[in-house]
């Protein structure tokens, strides 16, 4: 988490930094933190949705999708 928060520093348009905050947050049980994230990476990528990261992000595995997907539904994307 700490790396993404420096990338967001850095350049806070990073959609990218965004979404592992969001995504670590979530997985760690974080949930305050990945709710906050998830609000701050609606604002830098406002079509962020399931479908979109399925379409647009590239996973080897189904698993590790599903892992992925997992975390940002519990920060409360749909």
């Amino acid at each position: 988490m700490s790396q993404a928060r420096v990338g967001i520093r850095l350049r806070g348009d990073f959609v990218g930094a965004h979404r592992v905050l969001t995504a670590a947050a979530s997985m760690a049980g974080h949930r305050d933190i990945a709710k906050a994230a998830l609000e701050e990476l609606r604002r830098a990528q406002p079509n962020i949705s399931l479908a979109w990261i399925v379409e647009q992000i590239p996973t080897q595995k189904d698993a590790e999708r599903e892992h992925y997907l997992e975390a940002f539904r519990r920060a409360g994307l749909r």
